[in-house]
C-alpha cells in the first residue's frame, strides 16, 4: 500500500489511523462508530502554554492481571486550559461484555515528556458503567508543562516585544482616585482598541507610594509587576518604609510563575496577592476602555483603503446617509454590510462578517472570527485584480482523463475543502492541494495570505473530527503543491505576475478561482 507524503510527517494530527494495522498509534473509527465522551483536567495552577503540549486519551483492556493491558482505542489532541472535553471513538465489536474497560489520560510536553496522567481508575462500558468519564489527572513527577526558566525566558522576551513596539501604538492618559489614594496611569493600545500595556503611579498617602505595569496580550493578563515602597504599620519600626517588589506571569489568563521580595528577602506570592492583580487587571482595562469612550469618531462617507496587519488589503465604501457599506478585498465579491450600533466609532456587519472602528483605524472579522486590525492607507498599488472578465472553469471539465493537476479529483475533495477552509488556518486561506485517502479521509493543503501553510485531515464528506497541523518553513514540499490553487469565491486569490486566473464554476455558480502559477518552482 502507497502512503501520501502527508502521512509520514503528520503523526501529531493522528494520520495513523490510516495506517494498515489496528494497531496505529492514532486509530479511529468511521464518524457513525461508538463513542466516549469525557473530561479532562486537574487541579494544579499550572498553565499550558498553547501549542506545546499533547493530551492522549485511551480506552484499554486490563483484564489479564497477569499481563499487560490492551489498547483498544486512542486518540491525540492538543492540550489546552482545562476542562479539556474528548470524544474517543471505538469498535463495539473489540468489547468483550466480561472483561474490564479503563479510560486513561496523559498530557505531554513539547518534548513528549510526561507532564500529567491519571493515578485514579476510570471504568467504563462494561459491569454496569456508562461511556462517559470526568478524568482528573495529577502532575507527573517528572516536572512541569514547561520549564520555569523557559517560561520565564519567553515571557521576558514578550514583554521586551511590547516595550520595543510602543511607539506603534496609541497612548491615552488619565487620572482616578480611590479613598485617599491618587494616581495616574498611562495606557498603550493596540489598533483593536485593546490595551497591552497599562501603567500606573499610585500614592497611597500614609501608606507610601507604588508602581504598578500590567501588561496584557490579546485581552489576558500576561505580567503584573508593582515596586513600592510601603509603611508597615502595626509593627516594630512601622514609621519605616518597607521595599515591596512583586512580579506575577500568566499564560492564558491562569497564573504561572512569579516572585515576591521584602526588603530583598525573597518569598512566594500568596492567593491574596495573584487574585488581586487579576482584579486589579480587570479595572485597569475598564478604566481605559471608558476612557476611550470619550473620544469622538466621525463616521467615514466616502471610499476608504485599508491596509492591514496581515497584509491583506480592501476598499471601504461608505453610503452617504451611514447605513451601509461595500466591502471589496482583491478578488473577492463584494460584500454589503449593514450598520450596527457601537459604543463608540462605527461598526458594520451581517452573520458572520463585522467591520468596526473609525476613518483612520478599523478592525477586520472574516468568516474565521479573527480579528485583523487596519489602517487607512492612500492607495492599494497591489489591489490590481478585482473580480472581472476571466475565463470561466467548470467543475466537471476538471474531471477530464488527461488533466495532470490535483484538481482531477475536485469533485470527490471539494466538500473537504469547505470544511478544511472553515478551521483556524489564517486569514483568506487558498489551497494549495488536496488528495483522497484510505479509509474515507481527505488531506488538504492550505495557505493563507501571509504564506502560513496548514495540513488539514477530514473525513470525505466534511463531517466529523478535523485535524490542523501547521507546515514548518519551505519544508515537506508535496507533488503538485502550488502547481494550481482553489481560492473560495469569498477568499482572494494571490496576485503578482507567475498567476493566471480562471472562474471556477459548478451547475453555472461561480464557487472561486483557480489560480495556475506559471513560474518555475525552483
Amino acid at each position: 500500500m502507497n502512503f501520501s507524503p502527508f502521512l509520514l510527517v503528520r503523526a501529531r494530527m493522528c494520520i495513523a489511523m490510516v495506517a494498515v494495522t489496528m494497531a496505529a498509534a492514532c486509530s479511529m473509527v468511521s464518524p457513525d462508530g461508538d463513542t466516549i465522551t469525557g473530561t479532562v483536567t486537574y487541579r494544579e495552577r499550572i498553565a499550558l502554554i498553547p501549542g506545546e503540549n499533547t493530551l492522549i486519551v485511551r480506552l484499554v483492556d486490563t483484564s489479564k492481571a497477569d499481563a499487560s493491558s490492551v489498547e483498544i482505542s486512542k486518540i491525540t489532541l492538543e492540550a489546552t486550559q482545562p476542562p479539556m472535553e474528548f470524544r474517543l471513538p471505538y469498535n463495539r465489536a473489540q468489547i468483550d461484555a466480561r472483561h474490564t474497560y479503563l479510560v486513561e489520560a496523559v498530557i505531554t510536553g513539547p518534548h513528549d515528556n510526561e507532564v500529567f496522567r491519571n493515578t485514579e481508575s476510570y471504568p467504563v462500558l462494561t459491569r454496569g458503567k456508562g461511556s462517559h468519564a470526568t478524568i482528573i489527572v495529577q502532575r507527573a513527577a517528572a516536572g512541569a508543562s514547561r520549564d520555569p526558566a523557559d517560561l520565564a525566558g519567553k515571557l521576558d522576551n514578550d514583554i521586551a516585544t511590547i516595550e520595543a513596539r510602543l511607539g506603534d501604538y496609541r497612548r491615552i492618559e488619565g487620572r482616578y482616585s480611590a479613598g485617599d489614594s491618587k494616581a495616574r496611569f498611562e495606557a498603550f493600545v493596540d489598533r483593536d482598541r485593546k490595551p497591552v500595556l497599562v501603567r500606573e503611579e499610585r500614592d497611597l498617602g500614609d501608606y507610601g507610594q507604588s508602581k504598578v505595569a500590567f501588561y496584557f496580550r490579546n485581552g489576558d493578563l500576561l505580567r503584573f509587576a508593582e515596586q513600592a515602597s510601603r509603611r508597615n504599620f502595626g509593627a516594630e519600626n512601622g514609621d519605616q518604609n518597607l521595599n515591596y517588589t512583586l512580579k506575577l506571569d500568566f499564560a492564558m489568563g491562569r497564573f504561572a510563575l512569579g516572585s515576591k521580595t521584602i526588603d530583598g528577602v525573597a518569598s512566594e506570592p500568596d492567593e491574596h496577592e495573584i487574585s488581586g492583580a487579576q482584579a486589579q487587571a480587570r479595572v485597569a482595562q475598564s478604566r481605559v476602555a471608558d476612557r476611550m469612550t470619550s473620544v469622538k469618531v466621525t463616521l467615514p462617507t466616502a471610499t476608504v483603503t485599508y491596509a492591514c496587519a496581515d497584509q491583506s488589503r480592501f476598499y471601504a465604501s461608505f453610503d452617504a446617509d451611514g447605513k451601509r457599506v461595500v466591502v471589496e478585498f482583491l478578488g473577492r465579491e463584494p460584500m454589503i454590510l449593514e450598520r450596527k450600533k457601537a459604543d463608540s466609532g462605527f461598526a458594520f456587519g451581517d452573520e458572520t462578517r463585522t467591520l468596526r472602528g473609525s476613518a483612520q483605524n478599523a478592525v477586520w472579522a472574516g468568516n474565521d472570527g479573527k480579528d485583523t486590525a487596519c489602517e487607512a492607507t492612500d492607495g492599494i498599488s497591489t489591489l490590481l485584480l478585482a473580480p472581472g472578465d476571466y475565463p470561466v472553469v467548470d467543475v466537471d471539465w476538471l474531471q477530464r482523463s488527461d488533466n495532470p493537476e490535483w484538481t482531477r479529483r475536485f469533485v470527490d475533495v471539494h466538500s473537504a475543502i469547505n470544511s478544511c477552509l472553515k478551521q483556524p488556518v489564517g486569514e483568506l486561506p487558498s489551497v494549495l492541494t488536496a488528495w483522497p485517502m484510505n479509509h474515507g479521509m481527505t488531506g488538504v493543503r492550505t495557505i493563507n495570505i501571509n504564506g502560513g501553510r496548514h495540513d488539514c485531515l477530514v473525513s470525505s464528506n466534511g463531517a466529523g473530527d478535523i485535524h490542523i497541523e501547521q507546515v514548518d518553513g519551505s519544508a515537506n514540499i508535496l507533488p503538485g503543491e502550488d502547481s494550481v490553487r482553489f481560492t473560495p469565491a469569498r477568499g482572494a486569490y494571490p496576485g503578482g505576475k507567475c498567476f493566471t486566473h480562471e472562474r471556477l464554476e459548478q451547475n453555472g455558480v461561480f464557487i472561486g478561482w483557480l489560480s495556475r502559477n506559471n513560474c518555475d518552482p525552483n
